[in-house]
């Protein structure tokens, strides 16, 4: 409402300017101010509801462009979209895990674990690939966009975002972290490097966020879930705290 209120005085001022020509007119009765009135308001009306029309639909245009962005690097980094990030999906240490000497969980349960978290998995690709279509359709039309259509699909990325990272992410560190990690060594600095990333990824998508909530877009969070579970962090640390320990 304030961007319009801003358009429609912008729109008064412009049709305005020539004020001192239509007053001599008015004083002459060349013109009548009682015609002239409604005629300049609904002018200027209809000039802010166009300048107002043309800066939503630039700002819906570039909003989504950057969502755009967003949806693609988050596939990129986990479906494997563009070259993909291979050996770096931290869904491919299931099929690496190792649990035959496990004390926390045994093998049968540890697949059938692995076959859930896949099956979230392959629902959760689907989910990505008709949100980065829909993504790409509003594109197509920002024109005639409403900004409905676009807080929905800005909601919708927080809440794929979310599930993957609870339900895939963490779910399958949490797995392998009951496994045999010495099996998993040369995986570390692929899940480093994919962790890096996903943080990295995360601070774009909260800046993106918190700058649509700042021009007024009213979005479900400000913040993406941020992944929370390293496996090797406590082996890690329990590793150093046993060399720094008496003999």
């Amino acid at each position: 409402m304030k961007a319009f209120i801003a358009s429609f005085v912008k729109g008064q001022v412009l049709l305005l300017a020539p004020q001192p020509i239509l007053l001599l007119l008015i004083i002459f009765n060349k013109v009548s101010l009682y015609y002239c009135t409604p005629v300049i308001v609904s002018l200027a009306v209809l000039w802010g509801w166009f300048d107002y029309s043309g800066k939503v639909q630039r700002r819906g245009a570039s909003v989504l462009k950057k969502l755009e962005r967003l949806v693609d690097d988050f596939g990129w980094l986990n479906f494997q979209e563009g070259g993909g990030a291979g050996n770096e999906m931290v869904v491919s240490l299931l099929d690496k895990a190792s649990f035959g000497s496990s004390t926390l969980t045994t093998p049968q349960l540890a697949t059938a674990t692995t076959e859930k978290i896949k099956e979230v998995y392959f629902t959760l690709e689907l989910w990505y690939f008709s949100m980065r279509q829909k993504v790409r359709l509003l594109l197509r039309k920002a024109a005639s966009m409403i900004e409905y259509d676009l807080l929905e699909v800005v909601n919708e990325f927080i809440e794929f975002y979310g599930e993957f990272v609870e339900k895939v992410a963490e779910e399958t560190l949490q797995l392998v972290a009951k496994g045999d990690l010495t099996s998993l060594e040369s995986e570390r600095e692929g899940f480093s490097t994919f962790k890096t990333r996903l943080a990295e990824l995360r601070g774009r998508a909260n800046a993106f966020l918190q700058s649509l909530r700042d021009d007024g877009l009213p979005v479900s969070e400000t913040k993406v879930r941020a992944l929370e579970v390293d496996p090797w962090f406590k082996t890690g640390t329990e590793i150093s705290e046993t060399k720094r320990s008496p003999q």
